[in-house]
């Protein structure tokens, strides 16, 4: 159950996309409704099927969203991240989670109740507006993991997440600099990550060994990948070549 309200609470408000336009007296507004929760690794923060009845906002710590199936295999629908959240369909309609809810590490957060969330929207509508951006932006991936799925390979969908994650944590080049070594380091377990890609640990382990064979990465550690070839790498992904990631390490 959610606990009291925590000091930190409207730092953790502000540090969300869709609240960057709140005013100070709306994050203060919102810091009066959040309540506080701690999640240790691998303990379940709501399970498939039950209401929703808060936005949960990640403070510190990450989140994934699981599907299991009939035999127990597991899909990682998502992963989610400081400032990530997850509950927003309820603010609409009412809703059940779709999915286990599982602190990947030990985890602070946010928890918004739904009447106090839909209040926060009737009284600033600009954060109704980012909201809608940030499902669109969400659907967008989900139909992209959707097509990788479906028309690409294991190596192919690894070259194209490394790709994601080196684009979304990367600072980008001057202008008119060629895109140079990229360094990405794994937030999640690989296990997670073969979840997510729809394969196994073991054979996500051997394409890796053999992106390295063909010298388009390195792993100086095992939490640590650095594409050598961005380009290379986007033309195995069948990503186009106007369009690498920007990022350097």
């Amino acid at each position: 159950m959610p606990g009291p309200a925590a000091p930190q609470i409207p730092s953790c408000a502000a540090g969300v996309p869709i609240f960057r336009t709140l005013p100070p007296a709306g994050l203060a507004a919102l810091g009066g409704i959040l309540r506080h929760r701690t999640a240790r690794r691998g303990e379940a923060v709501a399970h498939a099927g039950e209401p929703v009845d808060h936005l949960i906002i990640v403070a510190t710590g990450q989140l994934k969203a699981v599907r299991t199936g009939p035999s127990g295999r597991e899909q990682v629908v998502r992963t989610l991240q400081p400032g990530d959240f997850v509950g927003e369909l309820a603010l609409f309609s009412p809703a059940r989670h779709e999915h286990d809810l599982i602190a990947v590490a030990d985890s602070n957060l946010c928890l918004v109740p739904r009447d106090g969330m839909q209040e926060i929207l009737r009284r600033y509508p600009e954060v109704a507006l980012a909201l809608v951006e940030a499902l669109a932006e969400r659907l967008a991936a989900a139909e992209r993991l959707i097509a990788d799925l479906a028309l690409l390979d294991v190596g192919q969908r690894l070259a194209a997440e490394l790709l994601r994650m080196a684009e979304a944590t990367s600072p980008s080049p001057a202008a008119g600099e060629p895109p140079g070594p990229v360094t990405v380091r794994l937030t999640m377990p690989w296990a997670e990550l073969a979840h997510r890609l729809g394969t196994t640990p073991e054979s996500l382990s051997r394409r890796l060994q053999a992106l390295a064979a063909q010298n388009l990465i390195a792993q100086p550690d095992p939490r640590t990948v650095v594409i050598l070839n961005p380009r290379e790498l986007a033309r195995l992904a069948d990503i186009p070549q106007d369009d690498p990631p920007r990022g350097r390490s």
